[in-house]
């Protein structure tokens, strides 16, 4: 009997262990060697939410290389809110002179040589999805965040990390946990750096952030309020349902010494109405208006990078932001449930970051008033981000750069 394989989807579940990885090499071989023969490479950027994009100059860098056709695909990521997500993400490159389109049916995977995904969730992208994905087609993959959770099936072994080219990670401690977790090991996964902050090290991204300051400036602590989604679902991080209420009063009897940032992760607004903390949407944005609404409160969504470079502080229970703060190195306090679920790179950022239950109210009002102007795990912060995190001196350059001129090397030699 003979079967036509066309898919990676087909041959993923055809095929597993060692005789998948031996033909997935051979096609990924196939189509590169392919590649170097054409004058014009098309390539695709996916993606579905603004918080979780790896940033313009990692495209710009291929635009203004004449061998690459590039454009962006915007896709729904059917978990999300379709209005706000797309909504952001259309006025983001509307602003820009990148080439856009939404993923509406008409556009498809197999129309680009190769495909940059953002998310990891194929099964969960309308239109553009696991079975849409043709042998012929090249597949990168950008990790959105900064792998810590306790759920190594989804950090380590989903359908994207099983047919990607190239896999491109935040930390060299995550080639370790691929080849303990995933199917075809850390074949694939290149340690590049986190293209989200390289703005850090490279542009004055502070002129971005607007503070809202209500008294004398200099007795002012910024502080950014940072709850997880996951109230009610894996791995059950949020301890937004214990603290919501007093955080955002402290900052309302603070406005003299205090200003904040309320960055809630992009998923938060379904979980909170859906495990009853609001009883409707209505009511989740009237408490984000809130925030809005203090003289020393903004709330936020999308970019959040000139909010860390000029913040002093972060509360927040958020995993990828456990190490993604590291890069500015500032106090930072993690707020606990009854249960950490942490994978071992996670439960190691955890031992360098100042910690609370999320319902002890004292020990947060503790660490806003005095642990987060006298630093004493500053040097923990340095010596592990040196160790697993600093990417801009060990690789040269910044991870937008080597990216590209990885790509450009591979469809060159």
């Amino acid at each position: 009997m003979n079967i036509e394989i066309s898919t990676y989807d087909v041959l993923y579940k055809l095929l597993k262990k060692e005789p998948y990885l031996n033909c997935l090499q051979s096609m990924h071989e196939s189509n590169v060697a392919r590649l170097r023969k054409k004058q014009k490479i098309s390539i695709a950027f996916q993606i579905s939410c603004l918080s979780e994009w790896t940033g313009d100059e990692l495209v710009y860098k291929f635009l203004r290389d004449e061998r690459f056709d590039v454009k962006v695909i915007i896709v729904w990521q059917i978990n999300t809110d379709y209005q706000e997500e797309m909504s952001q993400l259309q006025d983001h490159f509307s602003k820009t002179d990148i080439p856009y389109c939404f993923a509406d049916g008409t556009v498809h995977p197999g129309d680009f040589d190769i495909v940059f995904y953002t998310s990891p969730y194929l099964f969960a992208l309308q239109n553009w999805g696991e079975c849409d994905i043709p042998l012929t087609t090249l597949v990168c993959y950008i990790p959105y965040g900064i792998y810590a959770a306790d759920i190594q099936n989804v950090q380590f072994n989903l359908f994207i990390h099983n047919i990607a080219w190239r896999n491109y990670v935040a930390s060299p401690a995550f080639q370790v946990l691929a080849d303990k977790y995933c199917d075809i090991g850390h074949y694939g996964m290149i340690f590049v750096g986190y293209s989200k902050l390289d703005g850090l090290y490279e542009h004055d991204i502070a002129k971005q952030a607007n503070w809202k300051i209500y008294g004398d400036s200099k007795k002012i602590k910024k502080i950014i309020y940072a709850p997880h989604h996951s109230i009610n679902e894996v791995p059950y991080h949020s301890t937004f349902f214990m603290n919501y209420k007093y955080i955002l009063e402290y900052a309302k009897q603070h406005k003299e010494t205090t200003s904040w940032i309320f960055k809630p992760h992009p998923l938060l607004r379904i979980s909170a109405v859906r495990n009853g903390i609001f009883n409707s949407m209505e009511e989740f944005d009237a408490y984000c208006r809130e925030w809005d609404d203090l003289p020393n409160g903004r709330y936020v969504t999308g970019e959040y990078m000139s909010w860390f470079a000029t913040s002093d502080c972060m509360i927040f229970d958020s995993m990828s932001f456990m190490s993604e703060y590291l890069y500015v190195n500032k106090p930072c306090l993690f707020l606990l449930r009854e249960k950490i679920h942490l994978n071992e790179f996670g439960q190691a950022v955890l031992e360098v970051l100042y910690k609370a239950r999320g319902d002890k109210i004292g020990e947060i009002r503790s660490f806003i008033e005095s642990l987060s102007s006298q630093d004493p795990k500053k040097h923990f912060r340095e010596k592990f981000f040196a160790n697993y995190l600093e990417y801009y001196e060990k690789n040269g350059k910044n991870a937008a750069t080597y990216m590209y001129e990885d790509i450009v090397k591979a469809v060159s030699e």
